[in-house]
């Protein structure tokens, strides 16, 4: 007590006291609010928490490799890599704002953005809306079909057609694995791309093989980046073009040669098992390469085709990567839907040329399976990424009959 107040009795005005009270009333009502207003935002804050340490869990537990997600300045669509946890329907409805593309000729909307077969919630950077009218033109989006059966190719391979390409530097090869086709099989149909060849050497090859059709791939209306061969863009968009006339497609680089007779009648009867087992595939490579996808592929292309598994890249029995010098097609809805990525990462300046890429491969310690080599395959990691994101087993789509070819 403060010592100038001893000796005086100390009285309480009665309205004072009630008007006190009231305070006090209130003052309780209010600590309780907060207090109740604390312990939701802690149970909330609790919630949150789990939530976002589960999404880290599932996210590391599956990927080895940091793959940046910083959007790039034509996109800024999430990325959902790894991520095993459903999204709230705000972040799909984003998700899908930023992923789609709509076409000036029809009005439609597409989705631009990959989404890993394995997971709904693995979703790849958009791609430039631009290249949609070139979908378009090549019968890769909004086609209804028609598409083929797998089960009556043995009936219908004779509809195969077999397809090339050649720059000038590539030519004498092309010559003898051609002459190698046709010397086993006279009557099959052949399409020759010349990629840039002046006119002389088209006539030589006219001369020689005129059963052979010979097209000139025009690069017109494609970005200019597509007409560096070494970057192997014009392999997906060739076959696409093909693809809009031809049920079956067989791909052969201008250096692989011919070994066998009746290439698609025993190709079929393969097809025919695959069929029966209920594991066909509408796309087939005919050669082992003996190295993982992961030695051959460059991070930033997971910001376009995220995997579910980086261990499987790496696996030996399960991811091996696969050659794309000899490759079969067919125009299923799966596999159209497969050669559109394909494309899209073609016409793309980065996807299929990674900054750094390059063939040249450095094997550490003669590890041919999960250490990185620093090299690119370019269309082939690419096509081999899709493939397994969306079988699992580089086995369901390799034929045994790799003796069919040989390199020239």
């Amino acid at each position: 007590m403060d010592p100038r107040l001893r000796g005086y009795r100390l009285i309480q005005d009665p309205d004072v006291s009630i008007d006190r009270k009231q305070r006090q009333s209130r003052s309780v009502f209010f600590l309780c609010f907060l207090f109740s207003l604390t312990f939701l935002s802690f149970l909330f804050s609790l919630h949150y928490f789990k939530v976002n340490a589960s999404t880290v869990q599932a996210t590391t537990s599956k990927l080895e490799l940091e793959v940046p997600t910083t959007p790039g300045p034509e996109t800024s669509a999430p990325q959902y890599v790894g991520s095993t946890l459903d999204p709230d329907t705000e972040s799909k409805l984003l998700s899908w704002e930023l992923c789609t593309c709509t076409s000036k000729k029809s009005g439609k909307h597409h989705n631009f953005c990959y989404t890993d077969p394995q997971n709904a919630n693995s979703i790849g950077k958009q791609f430039d809306c631009s290249s949609l009218k070139i979908l378009e033109d090549l019968h890769l989006i909004d086609t209804p079909g028609p598409f083929v059966n797998l089960s009556q190719f043995p009936q219908e391979s004779k509809k195969t057609v077999f397809v090339s390409a050649a720059s000038d530097n590539h030519i004498q090869a092309a010559h003898r694995s051609i002459g190698g086709f046709y010397k086993h099989n006279p009557d099959g149909k052949y399409i020759f791309y010349s990629l840039d060849l002046p006119s002389n050497l088209m006539e030589s090859l006219k001369n020689k093989f005129p059963q052979l059709e010979i097209r000139v791939f025009n690069t017109t209306g494609y970005p200019n980046y597509t007409n560096i061969w070494m970057e192997y863009r014009f392999k997906p968009l060739i076959i696409a073009e093909v693809m809009r006339e031809f049920e079956y497609i067989w791909w052969l680089d201008s250096n692989i040669g011919v070994e066998k007779e009746n290439l698609v009648g025993v190709f079929g009867e393969e097809v025919e098992g695959f069929v029966k087992m209920g594991n066909a595939s509408p796309i087939y490579s005919f050669v082992y390469t003996a190295h993982g996808n992961f030695p051959v592929m460059f991070p930033d292309l997971l910001k376009y085709f995220p995997t579910n598994s980086i261990p499987l890249l790496k696996d030996e029995k399960h991811g091996a990567q696969l050659g794309a010098n000899a490759l079969f097609f067919s125009r299923t809805e799966l596999g159209v839907q497969i050669v559109k990525w394909w494309v899209l990462c073609a016409l793309d300046e980065k996807c299929m040329n990674p900054t750094g890429a390059q063939v040249y491969c450095s094997f550490k310690g003669n590890d041919r399976w999960t250490k990185f080599a620093n090299c690119f395959r370019f269309d082939q990691s690419v096509l081999n990424l899709l493939l397994l994101n969306q079988y699992q087993d580089h086995n369901k789509y390799l034929s045994k009959h790799g003796e069919f070819f040989i390199r020239i």
